[in-house]
């Protein structure tokens, strides 16, 4: 039998492998449909899919004092905005760069987390989380040389810069979006405040899918959009929060980072498998340089308690 840590360990690696393999099936659904237009579906979906639970829930116990009005709006709409940054830069960035790339590059997150903290939360930043961030900023300056591509479709070399620079500023997003859940997640109910962040997403996406985009007829958008459409919604949006949420009960902080981790790593594998991406020499060297980066800054630590 299999400990409740064990539980949340291996559900954690499911949520990684199922975003791992999201950056290939956006990248391909971008060719039929417009970044927000696909956000508007996506958040959609999987607000649609989290607001049954909310009937369904059996009705908290509160131990401590009730968290102050508004707060869950608030913060709600905090974290939405950050997510909404992130994944519109994210999926920008699809459009110019490879999915290997982007998924090293989006898991720099977990190294400018600590950074933020330091600055914003006034935690104290520590040697181990110093040697990371420094590591993965190296690794991101090797990333920079040899621009990977498929074997038969290498991608141009002026888009490159361009789509990593959008995915780097999406890590940056999704670490404000980490920072704010570390400052107040814990005084707000997970599936509430989860809703709300993804209701904020999908009324941001909605904006300005109308505003500066024409959402294309549902009619002419393939089996293969549709699917990419429900993976990201039920599976990588709806599932992976709630899971990540649930796992976070009984295993520590610190194991979870280390599973996210490898994130790059099952997105490179995917893009591979599916697409036969390859990365330059440098580009690898640097991909590693950043997983160790991320690694460094989640192992070691004197704090090893659960989330």
């Amino acid at each position: 039998m299999l400990s409740s840590a064990q539980k949340a360990d291996l559900t954690l690696v499911l949520v990684v492998i199922i975003w791992g393999t999201t950056f290939v099936a956006v990248q391909r659904a971008l060719d039929e449909i417009q970044v927000h237009s696909f956000h508007v579906l996506r958040f959609g979906i999987a607000t649609l899919a989290l607001l049954p639970l909310l009937v369904l829930r059996k009705p908290a116990i509160h131990s401590g004092a009730p968290a102050p009005r508004g707060l869950l709006l608030k913060v709600g709409f905090l974290a939405g905005f950050c997510l909404w940054v992130s994944y519109s830069l994210q999926t920008t960035g699809l459009l110019h760069t490879t999915p290997s790339r982007s998924g090293f590059l989006t898991g720099m997150a977990v190294v400018i987390v600590p950074v933020l903290a330091f600055l914003l939360l006034r935690e104290r930043m520590e040697k181990r989380a110093i040697i990371g961030v420094s590591m993965a900023t190296a690794g991101l300056a090797f990333l920079a040389f040899g621009p990977g591509g498929t074997v038969e479709r290498p991608p141009q070399l002026p888009d490159i810069p361009r789509g990593d620079l959008l995915t780097v500023g999406s890590a940056v997003a999704f670490a404000f979006q980490i920072i704010i859940k570390a400052r107040w997640a814990s005084q707000l109910s997970a599936l509430k405040l989860t809703i709300v962040e993804l209701t904020t997403v999908f009324l941001l996406a909605l904006s300005a899918a109308l505003l500066l985009e024409d959402f294309p007829d549902p009619t002419n958008l393939s089996p293969t959009f549709w699917g990419a459409v429900l993976l990201t919604g039920l599976l990588a949006t709806a599932f992976a929060f709630l899971a990540q949420t649930w796992a976070q009960r009984t295993t520590t902080a610190v194991r979870t980072a280390v599973v996210f981790a490898f994130e790059p790593v099952t997105a490179a594998i995917f893009a591979w498998l599916v697409i036969g991406e390859v990365l330059s020499p440098w580009a690898i060297f640097g991909g590693v340089l950043i997983v160790g980066g991320v690694l460094r800054t989640s192992l070691g630590g004197k704090k090893n308690h659960s989330d």
